[in-house]
Parts: C-alpha cells; structure tokens; sequence
C-alpha cells in the first residue's frame, strides 16, 4: 500500500472545515480477494469528518494520524525492482 494511502485531505468552507482519512480497516478487507458468500468486492475506504474551527481539525488530526498515514509492512514493488535494476553486475 503505497502512494494515496499517505494523504489526509482538507477544504476549507466559508462555515468549517472537512477532513478525510482512510479507514485503514476498510483498506484490510479491501486489499483481500473477492468473497462470494458476502458479496462485497470494494468498499469506499475514505471518512468524512466535520468540524466548525481549525483548532478542532488540528485535535482531531494529532489524535488520528497515525490512522491517517498507513506505514507499510512490506516494501513496495516500484522500490524493489529499482534497486534490482540498478544495482551493479558483476560479471
């Protein structure tokens, strides 16, 4: 899980703020193979929180950010195959 897994996204309104994270439950059971018996293939894994001041959306953020910024367990294919390919041959 790479790339748009590490954002948290903010707009502004003329009356609060908007603040959206990934659940990362919801990216688990999506990340796993289609289930026949549940019928669920994708769920939207992005949340939606609401809030009138900024000083909320900083709480809200310090509280969550962790949820907010997935860290990878395994290293990614793209980092992987660059080091393969640029790695020097020894002949």
């Amino acid at each position: 899980m790479m790339g748009s897994e590490c954002c948290v996204r903010i707009e502004r309104f003329d009356n609060g703020y908007t603040v959206e994270i990934k659940d990362p439950a919801i990216v688990k059971e999506n990340n796993k193979p289609y289930d026949e018996k549940k019928k669920v293939n994708y769920r939207d894994p992005w949340k939606t929180y609401v809030f009138k001041t900024d000083k909320e959306v900083v709480a809200f953020l310090k509280s969550n950010l962790s949820r907010a910024i997935v860290q990878p367990k395994e290293k990614d294919d793209f980092g992987t195959a660059f080091e393969l390919a640029s790695a020097d041959e020894e002949d």
